[in-house]
């Protein structure tokens, strides 16, 4: 790879460009491990919704004082790319959207937060509110699917945030030949099994 250009501004569009390689969220703890600058920048790029712009990005970086290495900025991408993958594929739906498949009314948010407190639904933190993947519900008849539970119970004792739980899910593994397992949600005691062993091995 060839060496960064002397310009800071340069150094901001090289680390944007390498965005496009997305590999590995292990970089993360990397640069959880930095300093507060690190966290700082890893959550703006979180956050960022699909019609974001480059000026935006920009300046996210730009609030680093050191220049962004190509693997971080990969994983960064990586994380974004996930986002967008469970939005596609399952939709991230709002308190008020679970409500009204579980029959509850749309103004009646205590009715999901209760669910997602005990543990019964899985809701992820992104712009500063809980979303909820589309997997764990069978819109059919209207229900949290029933693996759902035990697998949050399972994440608690293995120590997986709620995050590292939508990760996995969304995540191709052997233990599926090649499939995500939000692929095989008809098949929860299967799919608890795998969290289980996934989550107990010591590396």
């Amino acid at each position: 790879m060839g060496q960064l250009a002397s310009h800071p501004e340069e150094e901001v569009r090289h680390a944007i460009e390498v965005l496009a390689a997305a590999d590995g969220r292990i970089i993360e703890k990397q640069v959880r491990a930095v300093n507060d600058r690190g966290v700082r920048f890893l959550n703006k790029v979180r956050v960022v919704e699909d019609n974001v712009t480059l000026h935006d990005l920009e300046n996210a970086l730009a609030g680093l004082r050191s220049v962004v290495d190509p693997a971080t900025a990969r994983a960064a991408q990586a994380t974004e790319n996930v986002w967008r993958e469970v939005a596609d594929d399952y939709g991230l739906l709002r308190s008020g959207e679970v409500g009204e498949i579980l029959g509850a009314s749309k103004s009646n948010r205590e009715f999901v937060s209760s669910r997602r407190n005990r543990g019964e639904l899985l809701g992820v933190v992104r712009n500063n509110g809980y979303l909820f993947p589309g997997f764990q519900f069978d819109r059919t008849t209207g229900s949290i699917r029933p693996w759902v539970k035990p697998l949050l119970e399972l994440a608690a004792e293995s120590n997986q945030g709620a995050a590292d739980v939508l990760f996995w899910m969304m995540s191709p593994t052997t233990y599926f030949n090649g499939d995500r397992p939000a692929d095989h949600v008809e098949d929860g005691d299967r799919l608890v099994d795998v969290a289980r062993r996934a989550w107990s091995v010591e590396w």
